[in-house]
């Protein structure tokens, strides 16, 4: 009786599995999708955000794995993603913008078959992500796809109320000392440079403004402006002048707006600012700055020569120039530029010239001939930098300069149509050594010069090799070997000596004859 009992209860268990298997495989449990949810980290908040904020996102699987997400910041373009967090740019359309976050879990209950389109719920998350091996836009067969299984019809969404930031503009500055990169008087030519910043992405720039001194006759530059130039130019018939702008580093076709109030013989304050793509503005800097003690004074040329002061002592060696061109009647016609100390009033030292290359050529350019003096320490950057430019553009430079005793000649190339100099310098000079006119300097009557009879005697000066396609022989000195001290080039836009101008006056007395000769003669200044 007992086994009979067994028996009926195995078969009724055996029965019971075979209904439930055939249910089972009649209506099969479906796949449940995934389940999304969204949070900001914990050193952000949601109120008041930038344009930036890291978001936080994860997703519930119950009947599978979660193999990536979609998300989408306007409902309609989704973007597949494996990552569970991202720091998220918006762009800020006016100074209050709210988006809505959506994040869709992705499980792995593919298909096997790659999908052009995928439909969950009511939202169209369109295909399945794919890698473009033959780069057509568009899958292949063979091509490696992610088979994305069900997809969370709900999104975890999450509003992002989010506050423009104003940008914020700075003037370049320079690092050693923290001073604005413009000298406290110039020309008529001015470098200006700044940094822009945005904490919602520098490409919200949509504009920049300048102005002189009335910022009511500003000018829009385009946005990615960062370096600009302005130059006027003469003659100038009124005390307040037009500016051309140019932009960049470059100086080549200058920006189509002029910028109106360069005021001549006076103080000047340059403003410039920056407007966001949402309106929102920087804040309008100055240089030099509203209620500082810096000066930024527009010196008017007074004609078409410019000397060079490039001595680095105080001497009497500027009064020897001032001398030289009051005798030659040239006193209302020169100005003198102060590169190094700044000894003079109102004569502008030259800040960083590498950075400001665009204003010392420009300033160069306002000036037919420039008459360049050093001791033997010459500031050799700007002229390698300008120079040629200058002489190519029609300039005409008299160079009475040295060098020091241990430096790289190999940039002198750059302005000097030279091969090489002496290796060492001549020690001393003995005082009335003569300094005599050889080559070209004996066929245009160049005049005879002497060592002058000082209390400082001549030193460490140097000997020449010029290039003997490029350049002419003008002076060599009364020394043993009759090393050459002076030479031209073969077009007369570039004239060297070697020596002290200042310093071979000796007798006879040939400075003025030498200046006449360079000046009138070969740089056809009018007399």
């Amino acid at each position: 009786m007992k086994r009979i009992f067994l028996t009926i209860t195995g078969a009724l268990i055996i029965l019971f599995i075979s209904s439930c298997y055939e249910d089972l495989s009649n209506n099969p449990i479906a796949n449940k999708p995934p389940k999304t949810y969204i949070s900001v980290f914990a050193d952000s908040t949601i109120s008041q955000q930038q344009s930036s904020v890291r978001l936080h996102w994860w997703g519930d699987d119950p009947d599978g794995l979660v193999i990536g997400y979609f998300i989408s910041i306007d409902g309609i373009n989704w973007k597949f993603t494996t990552k569970n967090d991202s720091l998220l740019s918006f762009t800020i359309l006016g100074t209050d913008t709210s988006y809505l976050f959506r994040v869709a879990a992705v499980d792995n209950s593919g298909n096997g078959k790659y999908d052009a389109q995928i439909i969950s719920g009511s939202i169209n998350f369109g295909s399945e992500p794919f890698t473009d091996l033959n780069k057509n836009k568009k899958w292949d067969e063979g091509e490696p796809f992610i088979d994305c299984g069900a997809i969370d019809p709900n999104p975890a969404t999450l509003k992002l109320p989010l506050k423009n930031s104003p940008p914020v503009i700075k003037f370049l500055v320079d690092s050693k000392n923290n001073t604005i990169l413009i000298p406290d008087t110039t020309f008529t030519v001015a470098s200006f440079g700044w940094t822009i910043s945005d904490l919602d992405g520098d490409n919200t720039i949509r504009r920049v403004f300048i102005a002189l001194n009335d910022t009511t006759e500003k000018v829009e530059l385009p946005p990615n402006t960062r370096f600009i130039t302005l130059k006027a130019g003469g003659p100038f018939n009124s005390d307040i002048v037009e500016c051309d702008i140019y932009l960049g580093t470059s100086i080549n076709v200058p920006f189509p707006v002029k910028l109106k109030g360069m005021r001549l013989n006076q103080l000047n304050r340059f403003y410039v600012y920056c407007e966001d793509i949402a309106g929102s503005k920087s804040q309008l800097i100055s240089m030099p700055a509203e209620g500082s003690d810096k000066k930024w004074f527009v010196k008017k040329p007074k004609g078409d020569i410019l000397i060079i002061d490039d001595y680095g002592i105080n001497d009497n060696t500027a009064s020897f120039y001032y001398r030289m061109m009051d005798s030659l009647n040239l006193s209302n016609r020169y100005d003198v530029w102060d590169i190094k100390l700044g000894k003079t009033t109102n004569t502008p030292p030259l800040l960083l010239p590498r950075l400001l290359s665009p204003q010392f050529l420009e300033t160069l350019s306002l000036f037919k001939v420039i008459i360049w003096y050093t001791d033997n320490d010459p500031t050799l950057e700007p002229a390698q930098i300008a120079i040629r430019n200058y002489t190519i553009s029609g300039g005409k430079v008299l160079f009475s300069m040295m060098f020091p005793q241990l430096f790289d000649p190999r940039g002198l190339s750059d302005f000097l149509p030279i091969d090489s100099l002496s290796p060492a310098p001549i020690s001393v000079i003995p005082r009335n050594t003569k300094v005599n006119p050889i080559g070209e300097g004996l066929i245009l009557n160049y005049p005879q010069l002497s060592i002058d009879d000082g209390n400082v005697p001549v030193a460490r000066i140097r000997t020449y090799y010029p290039n003997p396609v490029t350049a002419k022989n003008l002076y060599n000195l009364d020394l043993p070997g009759q090393p050459i001290i002076s030479f031209k080039t073969s077009d007369s836009r570039i004239i060297f000596l070697g020596l002290p101008l200042s310093r071979v006056n000796g007798s006879p007395f040939n400075a003025k004859a030498f200046l006449d000769k360079v000046l009138f003669q070969e740089f056809g200044v009018t007399r």
